[in-house]
């Protein structure tokens, strides 16, 4: 399963279901080093498994945001 971190604060990390749309809260602490906000995380799809960074999707993911903004301001 995927989760982008759509936010945290406070030390709650708001993640997102790719799939679902379905969101949850996630203290910080427990996210994987490094996580931030945009990040792609997936568990090994086993209740309360492991999150990972998901780093290729991650980065697709962000490539194909800039794509779309690019689009917008009319350069593409």
């Amino acid at each position: 399963m995927q989760w982008v971190i759509d936010r945290i604060e406070d030390g709650i990390a708001v993640l997102e279901n790719t799939e679902t749309e379905e969101t949850l809260e996630h203290p910080k602490k427990e996210l994987p080093r490094g996580a931030r906000e945009g990040h792609v995380l997936t568990d090994d799809g086993v209740a309360g498994g492991a999150l990972r960074i998901d780093k290729e999707e991650t980065a697709a993911r962000a490539a194909r945001m800039r794509e779309r903004f690019e689009r917008l301001k009319g350069g593409g």
